[in-house]
Parts: C-alpha cells; structure tokens; sequence
C-alpha cells in the first residue's frame, strides 16, 4: 500500500479490517461450538491466543490507516 491513501481506499480497507475481525471472531466461535468438558477447556486456550494474535495484527494495520486524532487514546488535557 502507497504512503499516500486515498479516503476511499482508507475507508475500504478499515470495512475489510472490520470483516476479517468479525470472521476471526466466528472461527473462534465455531472451534469451540461442538465441545465440551476437559476437550473445550484445552481448545479454548489455544483458540483464544490464536484469535487475540490474528486482532492484535488487524489492530496495527488499522492504526497505520487512522490518522492520529483517531488512532490515539484520548489524554487528558
């Protein structure tokens, strides 16, 4: 991706960005949907730190894609 982003490509992106977290999130849910006892409880660690490292990832390309009014945590003034 150019240094220089149109908005419209911006806005695409972060939509995209939007849609592959919601699928990671649903592949989270269906991994774990069918077990259950001492196999979900094993599953589900595995399946979380996977999901959290796949969000982690979508977070930094969407911070490159705010500018940095938006991508900032509010600070008090």
């Amino acid at each position: 991706m150019t240094t220089v982003t149109s908005d419209q490509e911006r806005t695409q992106r972060l939509e995209q960005l939007d849609a592959m977290a919601a699928r990671e999130w649903a592949a989270y849910g269906a991994r774990l949907r069918d077990l259950e006892g001492a196999e979900y409880d094993a599953t589900e660690i595995e399946a979380w730190d996977e999901l959290q490292n796949a969000l982690e990832h979508l977070r930094g390309e969407r911070q490159t894609l705010l500018p940095l009014d938006e991508s900032a945590p509010d600070l008090p003034s």
